[in-house]
């Protein structure tokens, strides 16, 4: 993407009043910007080579041709372009349905000029961060093939079928997350740990076996985002400027991209999308608070905190696991859910993550 011109949004809607409104709100941007009626007319436009968008914004319900038609096939002409869907309707599950379809977000008609800005900035960053990964492609082709091999390798020990699927949908999980490790050499064991310890919070929370089952592989694969940060940033010595502080806070959004289109993960994408979030509201991507946080995302988000803490960054020392403790006793209700937090003392897994830290120390001193 050309950053030296103006930025082109291509608005894909048959209302012709909110035509107006979205035109209007992008040259407010000082963005440039083309319109077509329904979905036929954006191919045309695309194919043409007539417009060529930056981001585009697609309505679902359209003539001629949905959103949810034409997205598919705008996805396989320009498929680094990011496709945010306009839709009536408010819930996830239309938007989760569109995201699985290739969608990069979606808006909720008619939304305010600052969530649209906010919106659009966020698909930006996100075309960019696809580009500036493109030369590590060739790696991550090699890591998928290994990771298929031993997918397959899990797959075929397994005797009855309902076990088949569950290990090889844990396998892969644990796989993915040596994936991540291994692109950021200073999170080692970090995703078990957070496994660990997200596990025993649902437990003690008394969540189906069902939700902890999803719990688990939403805090094993809560950092699945990171694929797509380039290694120059992750593995930075030293603190990130304010840009690529920005480019780190998509790994939630990149993350539940790629989590809602395996159906087996899809259940565990909003997890990992607002595990960033904070009680307060005050948190990463959505700025969501309080019970609008993904219940599952609340319990990942202290487990990822703490380990966080407890362990040292290229960027600052780990804390004392006193100072961890104090730290999220103070952070009750602005950064944590207050009942994650009352029920991780209440059920004493503060001791019982002490422990299985220690051990993991001890285990590293005893090897040759």
């Amino acid at each position: 993407m050309n950053t030296d011109q103006k930025r082109m949004v291509l608005v894909v809607e048959d209302n012709a009043p909110m035509q107006k409104v979205l035109s209007l709100s992008i040259q407010k941007m000082d963005y440039d910007y083309a319109i077509a009626k329904n979905g036929r007319e954006a191919l045309d436009l695309i194919e043409s080579g007539d417009v060529s968008p930056d981001a585009i914004l697609l309505d679902i319900r359209m003539p001629v041709m949905s959103g949810l038609v034409v997205l598919p096939k705008i996805r396989t002409i320009i498929p680094s372009v990011p496709v945010i869907m306009l839709t009536a309707f408010g819930d996830l599950e239309t938007g989760l349905a569109a995201m699985k379809a290739g969608a990069f977000d979606y808006l909720v008609k008619p939304s305010s000029l600052e969530k649209i800005r906010e919106t659009l900035e966020k698909a930006f960053s996100y075309r960019e961060i696809m580009e500036m990964k493109a030369e590590e492609e060739r790696k991550r082709e090699q890591q998928r093939l290994e990771l298929e091999k031993r997918v397959e390798s899990s797959y075929q020990e397994l005797g009855d079928v309902y076990g088949k699927l569950k290990k090889m949908n844990l396998q892969t999980a644990y796989a993915l997350a040596e994936t991540i490790e291994a692109k950021d050499r200073y999170t080692q064991g970090h995703c078990e740990r957070v496994r660990w310890l997200s596990s025993r919070i649902g437990k003690a929370m008394s969540l189906a076996d069902e939700e902890i089952e999803q719990l688990e592989y939403a805090a094993l694969l809560h950092d699945i985002g990171k694929i797509g940060i380039p290694d120059s940033i992750l593995n930075k010595e030293g603190p990130l400027n304010e840009r690529e502080r920005q480019i780190i806070r998509m790994h939630p959004i990149i993350g539940a991209q790629i989590l809602s289109t395996v159906e087996f993960f899809e259940k565990a994408a909003a997890a990992v999308r607002h595990h960033h979030e904070r009680w307060d509201g005050k948190g990463y991507p959505d700025g969501v608070e309080g019970e609008r946080i993904d219940h599952l995302a609340r319990i990942i988000s202290l487990a990822d905190t703490l380990d966080a803490m407890a362990t040292s960054r290229p960027y600052r020392r780990a804390l004392s696991f006193d100072e961890v403790l104090q730290e999220i006793h103070l952070m009750r209700g602005i950064q944590f859910a207050p009942d994650v937090v009352d029920v991780f003392f209440a059920a004493d897994l503060d001791k019982a993550y002490l422990e299985k830290f220690r051990e993991e120390v001890r285990k590293k001193k005893d090897k040759p």
